[in-house]
C-alpha cells in the first residue's frame, strides 16, 4: 500500500480514538538531544535520575526498537480547569493539576495506544509497534514539534494552535517507512506571560525549565522533605501544577468543563486526605494518576498546603497529624505547617509533641517552627 495511503489511514484511526493530532516523524536523532544531555548535565531533572539512565534511549529511539523507520506522535486534549477557583484559605482544599482528573492517563491511553497498534498491523501485515506514554524513554516533546503537532513554548510545553496546551502525547514506533510532516513555526513571538507566572521562577528566557524549583516536580516526583524555601510557593498545589499554562494565550479558547464532580476532584477536602490510611488512599487513588506521588507524598502535600492556609481550623487535623501518623516525613511537615499558623493552639500542640517525638527530622522541624517563642505558652489557648 502506498505509504501517504496508509498515513492517511493511521491519521483516520487516531481521530476515531480521540486523538484529534497526529503526525509523523523519522526515527532517527531528535533535534534537541545535545540540549537535553546539557540540561541533564546541569541539574536541572533535580532527583529524577532515572533520565539520565534512559538517556542513551531517549535520543535514540532505534535503541528502543532497532527496526524502528518512523514515530507516530499523537494528541489527545484532557479538560481545562474549571471555574471560579475555591476559595481555598477558608475551605481547606487542595488543588489538583487538570490532567490528573479520572483515571490515570497511563491506562486510558495505554488501551488506546493498544487498539490504534492492532488497527495499524490490520492494515499493514507484518508490520511491527511499539508504543509509549510519558512513562517510557521517548522524548515525546521533541517527537512533537519534530512531527509538526506544535512547536515548544517558553513554558516548555509543546503549543498547539488548536489545542493549546492542555492535551497528552503518545509516541508509536513502527518500522514502516511513512512520509514525515513539516514542523510548525514558533508562534510565542515576544510573549513572556508564563515566565513571571511561576513562583519559584523555574522558567526561563531560553526555553528551560530547572525541576530544582518547579512546584510539579516537589509534589508529584519528589519523596522525601520538600525543601523549606520552595514550602510557601507551593501555595495551594496538592498536586503538580499549572500556572504557566494558565496564563497563555493559546489556551485561552479552550471552555471549560461543567461537571459537578470536577469540584471535588480538582479541589479535595485535604483534612479528610491527610487522614486517609494506607489502605484507604490505595482504595480511593490506585487508578489515578495520584498515586505516583503515594499516600506519604500526598498527604505531606497536604501538610504543605494546610500551613500555607494560615487558617487556625487547620490546627487539629495537623496536630492529629503530628501526633499520629507513622510517617515521619508527614509529620515533620504538620509540624512546619503548625509553626506557620501559629496560633497560641498551633504552638501548644507543637510544644506537647515535642515531649513524645523521637525522630530527629521531626523534632528539627519543630524546634524550627517554635523559634522565638517562648515555653510560658505551653498549654495557652
Amino acid at each position: 500500500m502506498d505509504p501517504e495511503l496508509i498515513a492517511q489511514h493511521i491519521r483516520e484511526f487516531a481521530r476515531e480514538l480521540g486523538f484529534p493530532a497526529c503526525g509523523f516523524a523519522r526515527a532517527e536523532m531528535p533535534p534537541h538531544a545535545d540540549a537535553f544531555a546539557r540540561w541533564l548535565e546541569g541539574g536541572g531533572h533535580a532527583g529524577m535520575n532515572y533520565l539520565v539512565r534512559t538517556l542513551p534511549q531517549r535520543v535514540n529511539p532505534r535503541l528502543l526498537m532497532a527496526d524502528a523507520r518512523t514515530i507516530i506522535v499523537l494528541g489527545s486534549p484532557y479538560a481545562v480547569p474549571s471555574g471560579p477557583l475555591p476559595t481555598w484559605r477558608e475551605e481547606l482544599r487542595g488543588r489538583i493539576a487538570s490532567y490528573a482528573l479520572g483515571v490515570d492517563y497511563h491506562e486510558d491511553l495505554g488501551s488506546k495506544l493498544r487498539e490504534l497498534c492492532g488497527k495499524i498491523m490490520s492494515l499493514v501485515p507484518g508490520v511491527r509497534c511499539r508504543w509509549s506514554v510519558d512513562a517510557g524513554a521517548v522524548l515525546e516533546r521533541d517527537w512533537a514539534t519534530v512531527a509538526g503537532l506544535g512547536w515548544q513554548g517558553r513554558n516548555t510545553n509543546v503549543l498547539s494552535a488548536a489545542l493549546g496546551s492542555y492535551f497528552f502525547l503518545a509516541c508509536i514506533l513502527v518500522n514502516l517507512e511513512l512520509p514525515p510532516d513539516p514542523p510548525v513555526p514558533h508562534r510565542c513571538g515576544r510573549c513572556v506571560r508564563c515566565l513571571p507566572s511561576c513562583p519559584t521562577g523555574a522558567l526561563s528566557l531560553d526555553y528551560r525549565l530547572d525541576a530544582r524549583r518547579c512546584i510539579s516536580y516537589w509534589t508529584i516526583e519528589h519523596r522525601g522533605t520538600i525543601p523549606p524555601a520552595i514550602r510557601p510557593a507551593v501555595q495551594d498545589w496538592l498536586f503538580g501544577c499549572e500556572l504557566c499554562q494558565e496564563v497563555c494565550p493559546w489556551n485561552s479558547h479552550r471552555k471549560e468543563e461543567e461537571e459537578s464532580r470536577r469540584r471535588e476532584e480538582l479541589y479535595p477536602f485535604l483534612p479528610e486526605l491527610l487522614r486517609l490510611s494506607e489502605d484507604e488512599f490505595r482504595v480511593r487513588y490506585r487508578k489515578s494518576a495520584l498515586w505516583r506521588a503515594r499516600r506519604e507524598g500526598i498527604a505531606r502535600n497536604a501538610a504543605v498546603v494546610l500551613g500555607n492556609s494560615g487558617n487556625p481550623d487547620a490546627v487539629n487535623v495537623l496536630a492529629e497529624a503530628l501526633a499520629t501518623d507513622p510517617s515521619r516525613i508527614v509529620r515533620a511537615h504538620a509540624a512546619w505547617a503548625l509553626g506557620r499558623i501559629r496560633s497560641r493552639t498551633a504552638l501548644d500542640r507543637l510544644y506537647k509533641a515535642l515531649q513524645r517525638e523521637g525522630e530527629s527530622e521531626v523534632r528539627a522541624e519543630i524546634y524550627a517552627a517554635l523559634e522565638g517563642e517562648p515555653k510560658s505558652l505551653a498549654g495557652s489557648k
